[in-house]
Protein backbone atom coordinates (compact mmCIF):
# COMPACT_ATOMS: atom_id res chain seq x y z
CA UNK A 1 0.00 0.00 0.00
CA UNK A 2 1.65 3.54 -0.80
CA UNK A 3 2.38 5.70 1.74
CA UNK A 4 0.10 7.95 1.27
CA UNK A 5 -2.92 5.16 0.76
CA UNK A 6 -1.48 4.28 4.03
CA UNK A 7 -2.04 7.18 5.83
CA UNK A 8 -5.09 7.94 4.36
CA UNK A 9 -6.45 4.49 5.88
CA UNK A 10 -5.26 5.29 8.84
CA UNK A 11 -7.16 8.67 9.21
CA UNK A 12 -10.72 7.27 8.46
CA UNK A 13 -10.00 4.34 10.47
CA UNK A 14 -8.54 4.82 13.58
CA UNK A 15 -7.64 7.40 15.99
CA UNK A 16 -6.83 10.20 14.10
CA UNK A 17 -4.88 11.18 17.91
CA UNK A 18 -1.76 8.54 16.94
CA UNK A 19 -1.45 10.39 13.79
CA UNK A 20 -1.18 14.02 14.73
CA UNK A 21 1.45 13.00 16.84
CA UNK A 22 3.53 10.84 14.66
CA UNK A 23 3.36 14.20 12.54
CA UNK A 24 3.94 16.81 15.10
CA UNK A 25 7.09 14.91 16.00
CA UNK A 26 7.96 14.30 12.41
CA UNK A 27 11.27 15.98 10.99
CA UNK A 28 11.88 14.18 8.04
CA UNK A 29 9.97 16.84 5.34
CA UNK A 30 8.97 13.91 2.68
CA UNK A 31 7.56 12.31 5.43
CA UNK A 32 5.50 15.18 6.44
CA UNK A 33 4.40 16.30 3.18
CA UNK A 34 2.81 12.87 2.49
CA UNK A 35 1.31 12.84 6.22
CA UNK A 36 -0.18 16.59 4.99
CA UNK A 37 -1.41 15.30 1.36
CA UNK A 38 -3.21 12.53 3.51
CA UNK A 39 -4.90 15.64 5.03
CA UNK A 40 -6.19 17.24 1.81
CA UNK A 41 -9.05 15.33 1.52
CA UNK A 42 -10.52 16.52 5.24
CA UNK A 43 -9.66 20.17 4.83
CA UNK A 44 -11.89 20.21 1.37
CA UNK A 45 -14.78 18.42 3.45
CA UNK A 46 -14.40 20.91 6.10
CA UNK A 47 -14.93 23.76 3.77
CA UNK A 48 -17.39 21.81 1.66
CA UNK A 49 -19.63 21.35 4.75
CA UNK A 50 -20.95 24.95 4.36
CA UNK A 51 -23.40 26.58 3.11
CA UNK A 52 -24.12 27.53 -0.13
CA UNK A 53 -24.26 30.71 0.44
CA UNK A 54 -21.31 30.66 2.23
CA UNK A 55 -19.40 29.12 -0.77
CA UNK A 56 -20.49 32.16 -2.24
CA UNK A 57 -19.23 34.37 0.85
CA UNK A 58 -15.86 32.15 0.06
CA UNK A 59 -15.84 32.18 -3.30
CA UNK A 60 -16.67 36.46 -2.64
CA UNK A 61 -13.34 36.87 -0.31
CA UNK A 62 -11.06 34.76 -2.44
CA UNK A 63 -11.96 37.42 -5.46
CA UNK A 64 -11.00 39.87 -3.65
CA UNK A 65 -7.67 38.16 -2.34
CA UNK A 66 -6.64 37.72 -5.76
CA UNK A 67 -7.33 40.60 -7.68
CA UNK A 68 -6.57 43.20 -4.48
CA UNK A 69 -2.68 42.56 -4.71
CA UNK A 70 -0.07 43.67 -6.96
CA UNK A 71 1.68 41.02 -8.38
CA UNK A 72 5.17 39.71 -7.49
CA UNK A 73 8.12 41.98 -8.57
CA UNK A 74 12.42 42.12 -7.77
CA UNK A 75 11.61 44.43 -4.87
CA UNK A 76 8.47 41.87 -3.18
CA UNK A 77 9.67 38.64 -4.53
CA UNK A 78 10.04 37.44 -1.07
CA UNK A 79 6.37 38.47 0.01
CA UNK A 80 4.13 35.34 0.87
CA UNK A 81 0.82 36.38 1.20
CA UNK A 82 -1.54 34.25 3.10
CA UNK A 83 -3.36 30.50 1.48
CA UNK A 84 -6.26 31.19 -0.30
CA UNK A 85 -6.92 28.11 1.79
CA UNK A 86 -6.45 30.69 4.91
CA UNK A 87 -8.58 33.10 3.72
CA UNK A 88 -11.47 30.55 3.35
CA UNK A 89 -11.14 29.79 7.19
CA UNK A 90 -11.03 33.23 8.12
CA UNK A 91 -14.25 33.60 6.06
CA UNK A 92 -15.95 31.13 7.32
CA UNK A 93 -15.17 31.90 10.90
CA UNK A 94 -16.28 35.21 10.55
CA UNK A 95 -19.50 33.85 9.29
CA UNK A 96 -19.54 31.52 12.63
CA UNK A 97 -19.25 34.85 14.84
CA UNK A 98 -22.24 36.10 13.30
CA UNK A 99 -24.35 33.31 14.38
CA UNK A 100 -24.25 31.22 11.05
CA UNK A 101 -27.12 32.90 9.62
CA UNK A 102 -28.27 31.11 6.58
CA UNK A 103 -29.29 34.86 4.49
CA UNK A 104 -26.94 37.24 4.98
CA UNK A 105 -25.63 40.61 3.07
CA UNK A 106 -22.66 40.12 1.60
CA UNK A 107 -21.42 43.55 1.74
CA UNK A 108 -21.98 43.42 5.37
CA UNK A 109 -20.03 39.98 5.43
CA UNK A 110 -17.42 41.66 3.09
CA UNK A 111 -16.62 44.62 5.72
CA UNK A 112 -16.83 42.18 8.42
CA UNK A 113 -13.85 39.70 7.25
CA UNK A 114 -11.65 43.08 5.72
CA UNK A 115 -12.01 44.59 9.50
CA UNK A 116 -10.62 41.25 11.17
CA UNK A 117 -7.94 41.40 8.70
CA UNK A 118 -6.78 45.14 9.55
CA UNK A 119 -6.85 43.33 13.12
CA UNK A 120 -4.56 40.66 12.00
CA UNK A 121 -2.61 40.26 15.23
CA UNK A 122 -5.80 40.04 17.28
CA UNK A 123 -6.35 36.59 15.17
CA UNK A 124 -6.63 33.15 16.99
CA UNK A 125 -9.00 31.09 15.24
CA UNK A 126 -9.43 27.06 16.21
CA UNK A 127 -12.03 24.12 15.84
CA UNK A 128 -12.36 21.13 17.30
CA UNK A 129 -14.15 18.92 14.90
CA UNK A 130 -11.19 16.50 14.37
CA UNK A 131 -9.27 17.03 17.68
CA UNK A 132 -10.46 17.70 21.12
CA UNK A 133 -9.32 20.75 23.22
CA UNK A 134 -7.48 19.21 25.82
CA UNK A 135 -5.76 17.33 23.08
CA UNK A 136 -2.19 17.79 24.24
CA UNK A 137 -0.80 18.62 20.93
CA UNK A 138 -3.21 21.33 20.50
CA UNK A 139 -2.13 22.70 24.06
CA UNK A 140 1.51 22.62 22.56
CA UNK A 141 1.00 24.44 19.57
CA UNK A 142 -1.83 27.21 21.56
CA UNK A 143 1.57 27.89 24.10
CA UNK A 144 4.00 28.96 21.35
CA UNK A 145 1.42 30.46 19.39
CA UNK A 146 2.10 33.40 17.36
CA UNK A 147 -0.07 35.97 16.28
CA UNK A 148 -2.06 35.81 13.77
CA UNK A 149 -2.86 32.40 14.73
CA UNK A 150 -5.63 30.21 12.43
CA UNK A 151 -5.04 26.23 13.23
CA UNK A 152 -5.58 24.02 10.31
CA UNK A 153 -9.39 22.40 11.60
CA UNK A 154 -7.83 18.78 10.45
CA UNK A 155 -4.14 19.56 11.42
CA UNK A 156 -3.39 20.51 14.94
CA UNK A 157 0.62 20.61 14.46
CA UNK A 158 0.16 23.44 11.80
CA UNK A 159 -0.94 27.32 11.93
CA UNK A 160 -1.29 28.50 8.43
CA UNK A 161 -0.32 31.85 9.22
CA UNK A 162 2.96 30.92 9.54
CA UNK A 163 3.72 30.74 6.38
CA UNK A 164 2.97 34.34 5.18
CA UNK A 165 4.89 37.16 5.69
CA UNK A 166 2.53 40.05 4.61
CA UNK A 167 0.63 40.66 6.91
CA UNK A 168 1.17 44.27 7.03
CA UNK A 169 0.36 44.68 3.31
CA UNK A 170 -2.46 41.95 3.72
CA UNK A 171 -3.76 44.53 7.02
CA UNK A 172 -3.10 47.68 4.44
CA UNK A 173 -5.23 46.56 1.54
CA UNK A 174 -8.08 45.51 3.81
CA UNK A 175 -8.00 49.33 5.62
CA UNK A 176 -8.30 50.71 1.61
CA UNK A 177 -10.95 48.11 0.84
CA UNK A 178 -13.09 49.59 3.56
CA UNK A 179 -13.02 53.53 2.59
CA UNK A 180 -14.25 52.62 -1.27
CA UNK A 181 -17.78 53.79 -1.36
CA UNK A 182 -19.21 50.30 -1.09
CA UNK A 183 -18.07 50.21 2.52
CA UNK A 184 -17.13 53.38 3.43
CA UNK A 185 -19.49 55.23 6.23
CA UNK A 186 -21.25 52.01 6.43
CA UNK A 187 -22.94 50.75 9.51
CA UNK A 188 -22.85 47.62 10.77
CA UNK A 189 -26.02 45.95 11.48
CA UNK A 190 -27.84 42.58 12.81
CA UNK A 191 -25.46 40.09 12.39
CA UNK A 192 -22.73 41.59 12.04
CA UNK A 193 -22.68 44.20 15.09
CA UNK A 194 -19.81 42.53 16.72
CA UNK A 195 -17.47 43.74 14.27
CA UNK A 196 -17.93 46.92 15.94
CA UNK A 197 -15.26 45.95 18.70
CA UNK A 198 -12.43 46.02 15.60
Amino acid sequence: MPCYDMFASVLSTGPKESFYHKLYLCSDDDKIQLYTMALLKYQAEFVKASTGTVKDFIRLMKHWFKTSFAEPTKENKFRRLPSSYTIELITIYVWELAGKPIFFSFVQGMRAVLKLLTQYQEICITWHRHYRPNFSIFQKMLLKQSRPFVLDPVNPTFNLCENSNAWDEVAHVARQSLLKPLFNGRAAKEPWLFTNKW
